[in-house]
């Protein structure tokens, strides 16, 4: 079979050759349907139809003829006569018209006769219309006078010639209908020659891709083996000497370098891990140290003294009948104490509800109704009950204030929704300040995502590395539209908070 499929060739210059010789036959096929079209059928139609004209003419001309030699000059019906004479006419002139137009080419006899026909029929005609004119005007008489004396002869005349015009066309064009179909049997034969080309090279090209296929099939299954790890599966055969061949040496090669670099990339992840191991350890280190530098930045100022002032100017400011003071100095002071505790720590939902109140409070002395907070709690959610990690909702809040609401010159409103659905407990805080741009929340997103701290969204980075590290939600997503607001939701587990609970029950 290698020898058929000429060895001394590649395998791309053989498809390549098989494909040229397909087209070839191809071109080739279609060239002689269009000459055979072109020299051999229309010619061979245009005869025919040719044929067919005359010996309609001689059909219309001799019913015409029947139609006057039929009819019964002393009591027939002259309207009649005249519309089937007329009819009759009408047909004949059309196809005596279409006999001049034929584009074949006549002998002489055959204009001759063509000739005399045409003359035959001009007097038939005129004689015709004169016998329908006189009977229109009651002249019967006349009419069959017209009609025996002259017409009679002339239509049979018109006849002989019409059939000698006819029997002419038949005899000129037997000879042209025979070399047509002599022409035409070449042709066919040329036809049936360019198919089994095409068909040879057909057959020769699906033998080489079939080739090609089963190759690429061994080269496929040998690859989907070391997809899967096993390096040790024999090589593949490189015996041909064409691309394959190259390729399923090259493949060869490739997969034994492949084992090598599996070796060497063991020994290699075996000292990574152990690099791993130690700088994890260094990690775990450092960040003991950084908890012990925070924790000392703390102590700087004792909450004791802190608490036990606030609560001193709180008494004062009791005593000198200033209740709003005194309340607002109480809010700062729950709220110093709540933020100086861990933020690790779980907290009652209802307990991080009041440290958020105070804040607002806060804020609401300093820009009274400017600024607005109100709650939407799912009336599911026992507040008292529920725990979630300390320190979450303050920051959006804070966040949602200082840059939502506080750039609006009319001000806004801030609001605080906690939802229950599907063992999720759904925090988001929403406001209907400047918003972002796309561009700007892209960017925000980027950085809590990355990790990156920046001053202006310290909070919200607080926020999402504290949710990203518990493990325990779903993360911070962000909303937010020019002129619209802004809003960010977390999730968190309803059920582990629930478990919380139950720990320290117990």
């Amino acid at each position: 079979m290698k020898r058929l499929l000429l060895p001394g060739l590649t395998l791309s210059r053989r498809i390549i050759l098989f494909l040229i010789l397909f087209g070839f036959a191809l071109f080739t096929q279609v060239i002689l349907l269009r000459y055979q079209s072109a020299h051999v059928l229309n010619p061979t139609q245009e005869r025919t139809e040719a044929i067919q004209t005359i010996s309609q003419f001689l059909d219309a001309t001799g019913n015409c003829v029947t139609a006057l030699a039929d009819y019964r000059w002393d009591y027939g019906d002259p309207a009649s006569l005249t519309a089937t004479v007329q009819s009759y006419r009408s047909a004949a002139s059309e196809q005596l018209l279409l006999i001049h137009a034929e584009p074949w080419t006549a002998t002489e006899e055959y204009c001759l006769l063509l000739g005399a026909v045409e003359t035959s029929y001009s007097f038939f005609s005129g004689r015709a219309d004169a016998i329908c004119g006189a009977l229109s005007h009651g002249q019967s008489a006349y009419a069959a006078q017209l009609y025996y004396n002259r017409t009679a002869s002339c239509g049979a005349y018109l006849m002989q010639y019409a059939r000698e015009l006819l029997e002419q066309a038949i005899l000129d064009n037997h000879g042209a209908f025979s070399q047509l179909y002599a022409t035409n049997d070449q042709l066919q034969l040329l036809q049936l020659m360019t198919t089994l080309l095409s068909v040879i090279a057909t057959v020769l090209l699906v033998i080489s891709l079939y080739h090609l296929l089963r190759s690429v099939m061994q080269l496929s299954r040998a690859s989907r083996q070391i997809s899967q790890g096993e390096l040790d599966i024999p090589d593949v055969d490189d015996s041909r000497q064409d691309e394959i061949g190259h390729l399923a040496g090259t493949f060869n090669e490739m997969k034994r370098s492949m084992k090598q670099q599996m070796q060497l990339l063991q020994e290699k992840n075996e000292m990574e891990r152990e690099l791993y191991t130690k700088e994890t350890e260094a990690l775990a280190l450092q960040n003991l140290i950084e908890a012990g530098k925070l924790q000392l930045l703390r102590s700087q100022i004792h909450p004791h003294f802190l608490f036990n002032t606030l609560n001193l100017i709180t008494y004062t400011a009791r005593q000198e009948k200033a209740e709003k003071t005194g309340a607002l100095i109480t809010s700062l002071s729950r709220f110093f104490r709540y933020s100086l505790g861990s933020n690790a720590a779980s907290v009652p939902l209802e307990k991080e509800k009041q440290i958020v109140d105070d804040y607002y409070s806060l804020y609401h002395a300093r820009f009274g109704d400017r600024i607005r907070l109100s709650w939407r709690i799912d009336p599911d959610v026992d507040l008292s009950e529920t725990l979630i990690p300390s320190f979450l909702i303050q920051p959006l809040v804070e966040n949602a204030i200082q840059h939502g609401i506080a750039p609006k010159e009319e001000g806004g409103c801030v609001e605080i929704r906690i939802d229950k659905a599907d063992g999720l407990l759904l925090i988001t805080v929403s406001d209907d300040g400047v918003g972002m741009s796309e561009e700007a929340l892209a960017r925000l997103q980027d950085h809590l995502q990355n990790g990156s701290l920046t001053g202006e969204h310290i909070g919200l980075y607080n926020v999402a590395a504290r949710l990203r590290l518990s493990g325990r939600s779903e993360g911070l997503v962000i909303r937010s539209e020019v002129n619209s607001g802004t809003s960010a939701t977390m999730r968190l587990p309803l059920m582990l908070a629930q478990k919380e609970t139950e720990a320290e029950d117990e």
